[in-house]
């Protein structure tokens, strides 16, 4: 089936990066290793906070440390692809071009960093049960098959999806990582996701990045 913007990928840049050759690096290494678990506080409440605070809370350059800049927002034209040889996946995908856009109160910011990388990280907000039942859902159909492809009208990316452990942050975790490989080139992109009451925090990039920054993510997020 046709997903728009490469739906299902999208959301963590990966599409983007095995696709249109943008400046992702090739990588054999292995995922990072988790640190040890580290609970961070969270709000005690359950309010739902608005697009615009959400914004507030997304990380900054100056967050992450230096060699890191925010990129501009992404333009309405983007390689569109399908997904072919994951069932599940393509039909979370027929819902909508974007599979957490059933959260209407969001922020995303994505960012460059040392070396060409790139760090993505997305807020929504939404009641704590439709958060847990929503991501839970999303994060199963992505990680239901152990490899599928994602084909464009010029490109066939080869894609294989292990879960991970997460750090004990907030009050859910799922973690992800996913190899992309196109034309003998490997990219690894690790996508941790956090529910800390009504906030939602996906975090996507090498597993490395992701690993250091999350936590401070989460402490952004959830900040009173």
């Amino acid at each position: 089936m046709r997903l728009r913007h490469s739906a299902i990928l999208a959301n963590t840049c990966l599409a983007l990066w095995a696709l249109t050759g943008c400046s992702a690096p090739t990588s054999d290494s292995a995922p990072a290793t988790a640190p040890a678990e580290t609970h961070v506080p969270t709000a005690a409440d359950h309010e739902v906070l608005p697009s615009e605070r959400l914004a507030d809370r997304l990380l900054t350059a100056d967050d992450l440390g230096p060699g890191y800049a925010a990129r501009p927002a992404a333009t309405a034209t983007s390689t569109e692809a399908s997904v072919e040889g994951c069932p599940q996946l393509e039909k979370l995908g027929s819902a909508a071009d974007n599979p957490y856009a059933m959260f209407p109160n969001q922020g995303k910011r994505v960012f460059t960093g040392p070396g060409g990388t790139q760090l993505t990280e997305e807020l929504y907000s939404a009641p704590p049960t439709d958060l847990s039942a929503g991501a839970g859902r999303i994060m199963t159909a992505m990680g239901a098959c152990p490899s599928y492809q994602l084909v464009t009208a010029t490109t066939v990316a080869e894609v294989r999806t292990q879960t991970v452990p997460v750090a004990r942050l907030g009050d859910e975790q799922w973690g992800q990582v996913l190899t992309v490989a196109v034309g003998g080139q490997r990219t690894i992109v690790q996508q941790t996701v956090i529910r800390a009451g009504a906030v939602l925090l996906v975090v996507s990039g090498s597993p490395a990045e992701v690993t250091v920054h999350a936590q401070t993510a989460l402490a952004k997020a959830t900040a009173r």
